[in-house]
């Protein structure tokens, strides 16, 4: 009987930490294998150290925020992704910062007259929306 009911209890507890376990966030990856990804994760890590860099498209899976507004926020990134960009590379990303709070970072990447690679990223007003 006592297997029993640690069996039903482990269930319901492995059954609460699945529904409550947190958001599904998807990692950033060089899905395009750009020669400007890796320069610019690592300008966001200069900017946010220890923070966690994800696809901006997990904005959708960030169960604290209004899904309404989840989705206006990532049919609008996804709207300004596919427009050309002014730079050589542009993308946005979602970053978990070490205070736990979440922020939206657009940045762009140029290419130097001497090969290299600049990168400026930018923290958009939507951030406000997610935490």
């Amino acid at each position: 009987m006592k297997k029993i009911l640690k069996g039903i209890l482990a269930l319901g507890l492995i059954s609460f930490l699945a529904g409550c376990g947190g958001d599904s966030l998807t990692k950033a990856e060089n899905k395009d294998n750009s020669p400007f990804f890796n320069p610019a994760i690592e300008k966001i890590k200069s900017k946010y150290p220890n923070c966690e860099i994800y696809d901006y498209i997990s904005i959708k899976n960030l169960s604290h925020v209004d899904s309404k507004i989840r989705n206006k926020i990532v049919q609008f990134y996804t709207m300004q992704s596919q427009e050309k960009p002014l730079s050589d590379y542009s993308k946005y990303f979602l970053i978990k910062t070490n205070e736990n709070k979440y922020k939206i970072i657009g940045i762009d990447c140029y290419k130097e007259k001497n090969n290299s690679i600049n990168c400026v990223p930018a923290e958009t007003q939507d951030s406000k929306y997610l935490n």
